[in-house]
């Protein structure tokens, strides 16, 4: 899916984060599907399997037109195919069509180009077709195969996200069939050069005719095909694996913008070892990754090579992170559009984790909670995809599709999510192809050994949030009692289950310890032992969940314990319980030290059986008609 940067001058190259970036990408985005958002996929798709194609373009920055010849191979998927179907907008004339040397008949309307083949074809069959065609592609508000000027030069590029291949070449527009390889070769005035998609063969000059042939041997979606044609220079960065090989990101940029550029790609290479350690290896390394100016306030992740407006920080992590989601894998389905821009906002969110401040991390997670929470309602998963609002939402498919992950992260534990991540890409099932947000549930549940269906009814089809609120009472002893409750945003979610990370502090906060509370009923009561006095406490100060929080409440101090007597105290199997007075026990609670509530009792029993516990420290809740006990016990 197409991602976009901040509407700027590209001059600027402004390494500012923008709190709005998201909002922005999904209003480009939603510009643009809403031009294309009529286009239907034919039945006849999966009738064929493309192999191959072969794309010669005569392309002239001066002039907005595209003439040349794409050549289709193709296997057919059933007996006795007698036809066969491309996408290509009306606006393009074709001149002929030849199937095994020789010209055949072929019928275009409505934007669909149908050609009956010479001969029948079985079933696993291979053939081919040439179309030869030329044309002014449509413009309708935002063109597929635009021109632009830069400091005077003209600049034409196409972006075909989500529809629009179609309006500029003869293609299989789909989400269900990768093009298994490629060859791109583009000839245009000797002033001018070609950036494009895998590795350049050659660059030959022959009557002031520049012939560029770029390569690709990877199976590549129809709308990540493109081509950019103006005065390009370029350079290399160069990341070095362990192996001794070597990733190059190549670098094709305005000449007016060179050195600018230069001083900020080199970032790209250590983004690239951040995701292969946490991911896996970039999966077109073998061929490179690359950038290409172009001339759109924004970027997008052709696949090895992202065309940006600008080398910042955010459109440099998030271009990148597509080429392992959305590119290498890619969503099956626009209802999951999360898993292309989900993922890709999420590890730009980890990019700021481990490369950039602590403090920029913090006010990433902070800008993206603010913007998730600004309203109450509102789903990851897209129910009506025709609902352009919903599908292009910068708070719901990209930043909550991001959060999503990293609340996943918070459940499961790093070792387990990450795990869980890399089985994801490395699936042998949707590698190079297509994939469905159940395929990436299933990895994380087996990562984890557990079943995330409560986390996923509620994050990912529900909407909205918890609203927490807590009340805490100091003992003398040191124990920490907490209350916590929560409200939802939204009436679709009746009670969001998780663990709730809770900070607390002494009075001048030279102390402070960190709890993690299993939260499963309202108002929940957790019995934490932080080892000093807690004046202050605080829900999630570190922007693990999306939540809010309504008020934080301290209570008076709970009885002195000092009259209570538990014994024997190291226990074996069995503690008695002595209250002072003619007081009697209403209620029993055991805690864990980090909170868990373990067992609980409403009878009037002097003592408890513990047999099956294990050894460790616990911490003994004991209520009467008149005071709240708490003592330290532990099972040896």
């Amino acid at each position: 899916m197409l991602s976009l940067f901040t509407i700027i001058t590209f001059l600027a190259f402004a390494q500012k984060p923008d709190p709005y970036f998201f909002d922005k990408i999904a209003f480009q985005e939603k510009s643009n599907f809403i031009n294309k958002s009529t286009f239907v996929e034919s039945q006849n798709y999966a009738l064929t399997d493309v192999v191959y194609q072969r794309m010669e373009w005569e392309i002239n920055p001066n002039v907005l037109y595209i003439k040349g010849v794409v050549t289709t191979y193709f296997k057919s998927e059933t007996q006795n195919l007698s036809e066969i179907e491309f996408d290509l907008h009306s606006s393009m004339t074709v001149d002929s069509v030849v199937q095994c040397h020789q010209k055949i008949t072929f019928s275009q309307s409505q934007n669909k180009l149908k050609i009956p083949l010479s001969e029948i074809l079985n079933e696993g069959q291979l053939d081919s077709v040439s179309v030869y065609y030329q044309g002014t592609p449509s413009n309708p508000g935002f063109g597929a195969f635009s021109k632009t000027v830069h400091a005077g030069v003209p600049n034409i590029w196409t972006l075909s996200e989500p529809y629009g291949a179609m309006e500029w070449w003869p293609c299989k527009q789909s989400l269900v069939d990768k093009i298994d390889s490629i060859d791109i070769i583009v000839s245009s005035p000797d002033s001018s050069r070609t950036a494009s998609i895998g590795v350049l063969v050659s660059e030959t000059v022959n009557e002031k005719i520049r012939r560029m042939h770029w390569k690709h041997r990877f199976p590549i979606a129809t709308y990540l095909v493109a081509v950019s044609v103006t005065n390009y220079v370029n350079y290399s960065d160069y990341l070095a694996l362990d192996d001794g090989s070597q990733i190059e990101i190549l670098n094709y940029v305005y000449p007016e913008n060179l050195a600018a550029a230069q001083s900020k790609t080199p970032v790209t290479t250590k983004i690239i070892k951040l995701y292969n350690e946490l991911i896996g290896e970039y999966p077109f390394a073998k061929e490179k990754y690359g950038h290409a100016q172009f001339g759109w306030g924004g970027g997008m992740e052709h696949q090895t090579m992202s065309f940006v407006s600008n080398f910042g920080f955010n459109i440099v992590a998030h271009e990148l992170a597509h080429q392992w989601f959305g590119d290498y894998i890619t969503l099956g389905s626009w209802q999951d559009i999360w898993l292309n821009e989900g993922f890709a906002t999420y590890l730009t969110g980890l990019s700021y984790e481990h490369i950039k401040s602590d403090t920029e991390w913090y006010n990433w997670k902070k800008n993206r909670v603010a913007q998730i929470v600004s309203n109450p309602g509102g789903s990851v998963f897209v129910s009506d995809t025709t609902n352009i609002n919903a599908l292009f939402s910068g708070r719901l498919s990209y930043s909550k599709g991001a959060y999503l992950l990293h609340m996943l992260r918070w459940v499961l534990g790093d070792e387990s999510f990450f795990l869980g991540m890399q089985n994801y890409f490395n699936d042998p099932e949707i590698a190079n192809g297509f994939a469905r947000t159940s395929q990436f549930v299933e990895h994380m549940e087996n990562a984890a050994d557990t079943s995330l269906t409560e986390f996923f009814n509620d994050w990912f089809y529900g909407e909205g949030f918890p609203v927490y609120s807590a009340q805490f009472a100091t003992g003398e002893t040191g124990l920490l009692t907490i209350n916590l409750s929560q409200t939802s945003s939204h009436n679709s979610v009746g009670f969001f289950e998780m663990p709730v990370p809770v900070r607390v502090y002494n009075i001048n906060k030279t102390d402070s310890a960190d709890f993690r509370l299993i939260h499963t009923t309202n108002n929940q009561e957790f019995i934490v032992d932080p080892g000093f006095k807690v004046a202050e406490l605080k829900i999630d100060p570190d922007y693990w969940l999306i939540s809010k929080t309504a008020e934080i409440v301290s209570v008076p101090t709970i009885s002195k314990s000092n009259n209570i007597v538990v014994y024997p105290n190291p226990f074996i199997d069995r503690i008695n319980i002595l209250i002072p007075g003619n007081e009697r026990i209403t209620k029993t609670r055991l805690f864990s030290t980090d909170g868990k509530l373990l067992q609980k009792t409403e009878d009037h029993k002097a003592g408890l059986f513990l047999k099956n516990l294990p050894i460790g420290i616990y911490i003994l809740q004991l209520t009467t008609s008149e005071k709240t006990y708490e003592k330290r016990i532990i099972k040896q």
